[in-house]
C-alpha cells in the first residue's frame, strides 16, 4: 500500500474516527502488520516503527492472554491474512459487511426464537443482499449513508428491504426480537431503502401496493385497479405504511370486502388506532374520486 496510514474520515467501513479503532488505540499485531481491531486495515509495518518507542503503533504489554481487544505482541493476532493488504477501501468495506452479517445470521442461528426461516433466507440469498446494501454506500448508486454508527442494524433493515422486495413480507417480529431491534423501525428503514432504491418507479408508494394486497389476502386482480387510483388522488397525512394499508382496506370495503383491523394489524404491524381513522378518510376521497 503506497501510504499504510489511515487519515481522518478514510475508515475501510466508513466507521466515524469516533468509533475507528486506528483513532481510538484498538490496533492488533501480527508480525509484520500492526492492524486496525475494527476495519482490519494494516495501518503500518515493523519498518515502519521507530525503534525509540515513540510510535503510536507500539504493541502493549503481554497479559498472558490471548482474547479479542488485546495488544500484545506475542499472542493477539490480526484477523486478517496478510494477503488482504492490498484490499481497496470499496473491497474492505465489502468483506466486512459480510463479516457482520454472517455474525447476525449466527445470533440468528443461537436464538431461542423460531428463525429458521430468516438463517435460510439470509444463507441463500448472502451475496445479494450484501450486494444490496452496499448500493446505498458512498461506493453505490444511490450513496444514502456515509459512516452508519450502528453498521449490523443497517445490514438488517437493508435485508428487510431485500425481502420486501422479494419475498413481499411485511412482517419481521421474530427477527425484530431476536437481534434486539424495533420491527416498526425495520419497516420504516425498509420502505426508505426501497423507495430510494427503485426511485421513479416507486410511484409515491403505488409501488408497495401489491405487496401490502398480498399480505392483506386481497386478490391481485385488484392491483392494477388500486395503483392506477393511489396516484390519482390526493393523501391525507401519515406514515406512507400506514397510508397503503388504510386505502387498501378502504378500497376493499367498497368493492364488498370486509377486512378486519385486528387481522390488518396482524398482517402489517399497522395498529387500529392509526387505520381507524385514515380508513375512513380514505372511504370518504374515494367515495367522491369514484362517484360512489
Amino acid at each position: 500500500m503506497s501510504n499504510p496510514f489511515l487519515q481522518p474520515g478514510e475508515c475501510h467501513i466508513d466507521l466515524p474516527d469516533s468509533a475507528c479503532g486506528v483513532f481510538n488505540g484498538r490496533i492488533t499485531y501480527s508480525s509484520p502488520n500492526y492492524s486496525c481491531a475494527d476495519c482490519t486495515a494494516i495501518v503500518g509495518t515493523d519498518t515502519d516503527i521507530e525503534g525509540d518507542g515513540d510510535s503510536d503503533y507500539q504493541p502493549g504489554d503481554s497479559d498472558g492472554t490471548d482474547g479479542e481487544g488485546e495488544d500484545d505482541e506475542q499472542n493477539d493476532t490480526s484477523p486478517v491474512s496478510p494477503l488482504d493488504i492490498d484490499d481497496t477501501p470499496e473491497e474492505a468495506m465489502v468483506r466486512n459487511t459480510q463479516i457482520q452479517f454472517r455474525q447476525i445470521i449466527e445470533e440468528l442461528e443461537e436464538s431461542d426464537l423460531e428463525t429458521d426461516f430468516y438463517t435460510s433466507f439470509f444463507i441463500n440469498s448472502f451475496e445479494e443482499i450484501v450486494q444490496f446494501y452496499s448500493l446505498f454506500t458512498k461506493y453505490g448508486p444511490f450513496y444514502v449513508m456515509e459512516r452508519p454508527d450502528k453498521k449490523k442494524a443497517v445490514i438488517v433493515e437493508t435485508a428487510c428491504a431485500y425481502m420486501m422486495l422479494e419475498a413481499r413480507l411485511t412482517r419481521f417480529s421474530i427477527l425484530a426480537t431476536a437481534l434486539g431491534y424495533s420491527e416498526t423501525q425495520l419497516i420504516q428503514r425498509a420502505i426508505f431503502f426501497i423507495e430510494t432504491y427503485k426511485g421513479d418507479e416507486f410511484s409515491k408508494g403505488a409501488y408497495l401496493i401489491p405487496t401490502y394486497s398480498r399480505a392483506l389476502r386481497i386478490a391481485t386482480n385488484f392491483d392494477q385497479q388500486t395503483k392506477k387510483v393511489w396516484l390519482e388522488i390526493n393523501h391525507p397525512r401519515g406514515a406512507l405504511r400506514d397510508l397503503v394499508v388504510a386505502y387498501l382496506l378502504a378500497y376493499a370495503e367498497l368493492s364488498g370486502i370486509k377486512i378486519s383491523l385486528s387481522f390488518a394489524y396482524s398482517a402489517t404491524l399497522a395498529t387500529r388506532a392509526t387505520l381507524s381513522p385514515k380508513k375512513k378518510q380514505y372511504l370518504e376521497i374515494l367515495r367522491e374520486h369514484l362517484n360512489l
